[in-house]
């Protein structure tokens, strides 16, 4: 109200508020940029999935007609994919999380350093807490499944006959 009061008079005003409506757009403008290069790169990771398990199916055709041909049901081989698939999701998880958490601690390293050099008390930039940590990995496991489901069902489908004569 006071600042609209002297705008009204016919003086420029600067307020705080104003400086927090600007940042708060950068801010949105930097959560949007980070927001598309996550689905970017969750989009690389789930086709980088598929394709691996593809060419596992390709490779190991004999296998799976052998599977099939003693007795194995569709569903079985679709589980064994599913499992690979689950594993991949969950080794890339752990290995993200980690990758993350030095990141971050590198970066807290440099910053209290730096802080110490110019006299100030060190801060802790990073943190990192458990649930952040189960829901990562739970997610990277959640989206190798989804993954998983073409090439899973494609080897589900392959007749013994033609994988056995494959090679």
């Amino acid at each position: 109200a006071v600042e609209e009061s002297i705008k009204k008079m016919g003086f420029g005003t600067f307020s705080i508020l104003d400086a927090t409506k600007n940042l708060r757009l950068v801010f949105i403008v930097f959560d949007s940029l980070l927001g598309i290069f996550g689905s970017l790169a969750l989009t690389v990771a789930s086709l980088g999935i598929i394709n691996t398990l593809v060419m596992a199916i390709l490779e190991r055709r004999r296998e799976i007609g052998i599977l099939k041909a003693l007795g194995a049901a569709d569903r079985d081989v679709r589980r064994l994919f599913f499992a690979e698939a689950g594993a991949m999701g969950i080794l890339g998880g752990v290995a993200g999380v980690a990758l993350g958490w030095a990141i971050g601690r590198g970066l807290n390293f440099a910053t209290n350093v730096y802080l110490k050099r110019q006299g100030l008390p060190p801060i802790d930039l990073s943190s990192v807490p458990l649930w952040l940590v189960g829901s990562a990995i739970g997610f990277s496991f959640f989206v190798s499944l989804i993954a998983g489901m073409y090439p899973a069902s494609r080897a589900a489908k392959l007749n013994p006959v033609e994988a056995l004569r494959y090679e």
